[in-house]
């Protein structure tokens, strides 16, 4: 394989500038794994034909993955967009003239951000304003909040705080409403989005009830889909954020909800939780004795801690709350009943000794959650374009997001189109050999130009589009997924059902579900069972079990069958959790039939 690059190089020089040079570097190009400095070398060779036969965006295109930032401008400002201009500048750091640029072509996110990181927070403040205002407009709720967030957020580093207040209030106001609409929609993942944006405005103003509404939110979305280690990090998360504001209650009461949470679903660092909300609820009493606080409150106080210690079997602290409990300035019945308890309890508790120390909650997750920057990412993509110039050239330049094997792929593609376009082919009528390279990129990016072409485009190229967008295991694939099985065309339809039947990575479940629950026919709910079952994972199963309880008939037989067919070691918390709680005895003895096939599995793998 190396040796027969070798020769297709030394061919490829020896053609000159000719026009079969163009065709062997390109060739040598679709090698997109080879070392950078050889594919660098190679670029820049096409890229030079490019520019002396006139063709000023493809070779553009080529600088701008080379990072040549002088030769791509030259080349964009011939031949480029606005768009393609700005781009560069920004990936030149000559960021004040990419905020203009981009301004001037109505790209506000894009401008604001580059001023943003041009220090210019005025200009910044102005744009994300005008990001809000435009997206009101158009109706466009979720990308408006986010441009008043990103405008607070600013606002907070200008020291504006009146405009600071406004803009937060306003794009938290936008988000609930959104958030509410989206999970009413079966959206988890864009509800999700908008309770991390709500985080982030918690954390810009020091504002506990954006956090907490944020992250309880967040946290009930992840329990929802039984993802338990992001759960216990969330909770950490939330814990440190809430000590941090001095909110000694709901620490107290968090560090307790995380420890009963934990032991449900099988870790085993759900005592060191309830420990550490006994002694915050130890600190609750002790704060609100230090400050006055009525004795009852301080009572309620010890009492809560006193309930997690006995979850923790830790009697000397239960003792020690006893004994504190009957030094308060309670009634006198009770400070008998409390002084009787502390008694009862002391020989056996002190002579015990310390109790064992709880298993300790791992380094790798109290490591803060890195979380990403969607207010602004969510803004640039919706402004990133529709079209295979815009939103898949914007990826060949971006060396910091996008990887370099699909950076290759992107410009790869870009050259394509301009070839199509240049042989004076219809940009609504692109050739099934540039919608095949799309589906190989596995980026977000494909998916709204294959949406453009699929609007555009009649059914036999809507098929070979559904084809080879099932390709991209994006969950924004969807969106295409859901044109299609409505679709008036036969073929189309049935081609949208085999994307469904293909779409078996983890992020598509919340999509499956909420196309099982909206449509009626009997194919397409047997497809996204179908999916669903082979996605194997905890949630997948829960979802698959609640169908075999409500549903008596084929739908209920075939969840049965694929449970049986699927059963895996992926699936098995979620079956034991519903073996423990299951009524009917005999769903019950099906899913323990289940538990003991993925355990067999598991006993005859080991040896």
């Amino acid at each position: 394989m190396v040796s027969h690059i070798a020769d297709n190089v030394v061919r490829a020089r020896n053609m000159g500038a000719s026009a079969e040079a163009i065709t062997a570097w390109r060739e040598l190009l679709t090698h997109t794994h080879v070392d950078e400095a050889d594919y660098a070398d190679w670029a820049r060779a096409l890229a030079e034909l490019y520019r002396r036969r006139g063709r000023g965006l493809a070779a553009g295109r080529i600088h701008e993955y080379l990072l040549s930032i002088g030769p791509a401008l030259e080349q964009y400002g011939q031949d480029g967009s606005p768009r393609d201009v700005g781009r560069v500048l920004q990936l030149g750091r000559r960021l004040s003239e990419a905020a203009r640029q981009y301004q001037e072509a109505s790209l506000f996110a894009h401008a604001a951000q580059a001023a943003e990181e041009d220090g210019d927070l005025e200009f910044a403040l102005s744009l994300y304003e005008q990001v809000t205002r435009q997206n009101e407009a158009l109706g466009e709720r979720y990308l408006a909040g986010l441009g008043a967030l990103n405008g607070g957020r600013v606002a907070a580093e200008l020291s504006r705080d009146n405009r600071r207040d406004a803009l937060f209030a306003h794009a938290t106001r936008l988000l609930e409403q959104e958030a509410d609409e989206r999970e009413q929609r079966g959206e988890r993942e864009g509800a999700f989005r908008c309770y991390l944006c709500l985080i982030e405005i918690g954390k810009v103003e020091a504002s506990y009830e954006n956090l907490a509404e944020g992250y309880l939110n967040c946290i009930r979305i992840l329990k929802a889909k039984a993802d338990r280690f992001f759960t216990m990090q969330y909770y950490y998360d939330f814990i440190s954020r809430a000590e941090e504001l001095g909110e000694l209650h709901s620490v107290a009461e968090l560090y307790r909800e995380a420890g009963e949470y934990a032991r449900r679903v099988g870790f085993i660092y759900g005592d060191y939780f309830l420990q550490r909300a006994a002694k915050a609820w130890l600190h609750v009493g002790e704060v609100g004795l230090e400050q006055g606080n009525p004795p009852e409150l301080v009572e309620n106080a010890l009492l809560a801690a006193v309930s997690c210690f006995n979850r923790i079997e830790d009697d000397r602290g239960v003792a020690e709350c006893y004994r504190t409990l009957s030094e308060l300035s309670l009634s006198d019945s009770k400070i008998k009943r409390y002084r009787t308890l502390f008694e009862e309890l002391q020989d056996e508790a002190f002579q015990s000794g310390q109790p064992n120390e709880p298993q300790p909650f791992p380094e790798y997750f109290r490591r803060p959650v890195k979380m990403p920057k969607i207010w602004i990412r969510d803004l640039l993509v919706a402004e990133s374009g529709k079209d295979i110039p815009d939103a898949i050239g914007r990826l060949v330049g971006d060396h910091k997001n996008v990887w370099e094997v699909q950076r290759r792929k992107a410009l790869l593609i870009s050259l394509m189109y301009d070839d199509h376009i240049r042989s004076g082919g219809d940009a609504s009528a692109v050739p099934p050999a540039i919608i095949e390279k799309i589906g190989e990129l596995n980026h977000a990016a494909a998916v709204p130009p294959l949406m453009a072409l699929y609007e555009q485009a009649g059914p036999s190229t809507r098929v070979v589009i559904l084809e080879r967008a099932s390709g991209l295991k994006q969950k924004e694939v969807f969106a295409l997924i859901d044109r299609a099985v409505s679709d008036s065309n036969d073929a189309v339809q049935k081609a949208g059902i085999m994307a469904l039947r293909r779409t078996t990575f983890p992020q598509a479940l919340d999509s499956l579900v909420r196309i099982f629950n909206s449509h009626n026919e009997a194919e397409i709910k047997d497809t996204c069972l179908r999916s669903i079952a082979a996605i194997g994972t905890d949630e997948a199963c829960e979802f698959l079990l609640d169908i075999l309880r409500s549903n008596s008939a084929a739908l209920g037989h075939r969840a049965r069958a694929l449970l049986e067919k699927h059963a895996q070691e992926r699936m098995l918390s979620a079956l034991e959790r519903n073996r423990r709680r299951e009524p009917d005895p005999n769903l019950r003895m099906f899913i323990g039939r289940l538990v003991d096939q993925i355990r067999t599995r598991r006993g005859s793998l080991a040896y």
